[in-house]
């Protein structure tokens, strides 16, 4: 299926993130090449981040003056964006960090416990369901507390990384928090992120269809497509398949933001 020129992958780190190389120009470029109206990166934003053993902060400095070094070069409208890794321990600093610059769009994510990230293998070495009630408990928090964000990302990031995979009967287990969590991201009118390098990783577009389902009998309606590419090959990669998945649901558009709006596009 071929992508729709108006659609704007949603999710995508450049070299401002520590675990990409992929130049910034090389992804607007890239934009430009297929015809889009419009790029954004949303790199990665993390205080004591367990994974990188360090806070993980984007050279902003660095960062502005590239993207109106190339607002100049490229005729594409380039949005910045950001993907922010939630600690409540760092909650004020997070805030006063994204209220000192101006975002396109904020990605809301929860990738460690305070101790463990939640890619290491020492944290999958607990009972899948001790590991999935702490991954989302973390993430319910995290969308609660919080609310200057836009999209909550790879809502079951956890799934990566699992020894085993994770089942459908994994998920009813926790589906007190999970009811809890998604009834939060409605109520607060906040989007939910099709995030397809689950594809490539456990199999299945983030998040999981019963994730997706249950989102849906609650009332929620707005969703994002990003692929989390971290090199210029990933960019919209499972797209395809993420615009029929949205269609099987009867869901025909996505949210798309600039400065901070929400716009519905059509698929």
């Amino acid at each position: 299926m071929q992508v729709p020129q108006t659609i704007v992958d949603q999710h995508v780190h450049s070299y401002y993130s520590p675990d990409s190389e992929e130049m910034l120009e090389h992804i607007v470029a890239n934009a430009v090449k297929l015809g889009k109206q419009a790029v954004v990166t949303t790199d990665h934003f993390d205080y004591d981040c367990k994974y990188f053993k360090k806070d993980v902060l984007i050279d902003m400095d660095s960062y502005e003056r590239e993207v109106a070094a190339l607002r100049r070069q490229y005729d594409i409208e380039i949005r910045k964006g950001i993907e922010v890794g939630y600690r409540k321990d760092y909650h004020e600093e997070i805030n006063r960090y994204l209220d000192g610059y101006s975002f396109d769009l904020v990605l809301l994510s929860a990738h460690n416990n305070g101790i463990l990230d939640f890619a290491e293998e020492a944290f999958h070495n607990q009972p899948m369901d001790v590991l999935l009630a702490d991954y989302f408990t973390h993430v319910r928090d995290a969308v609660d507390r919080m609310d200057n964000y836009d999209v909550v990302a790879h809502l079951d990031y956890v799934a990566r990384y699992t020894k085993s995979m994770v089942s459908r009967a994994d998920y009813e287990r926790c589906s007190s928090i999970l009811y809890d969590l998604l009834t939060t991201i409605i109520r607060k009118e906040k989007v939910l992120e099709l995030n397809t390098t689950g594809l490539f990783r456990q199999g299945w577009i983030h998040p999981h269809t019963y994730l997706i389902e249950m989102y849906l009998e609650l009332g929620g309606k707005l969703f994002s497509l990003g692929s989390d590419a971290h090199r210029l090959g990933s960019i919209e990669q499972g797209f395809g398949e993420a615009i029929a998945l949205l269609k099987s649901y009867d869901i025909h558009e996505v949210v798309q933001f600039r400065n901070r709006t929400p716009h519905l596009v059509t698929l």
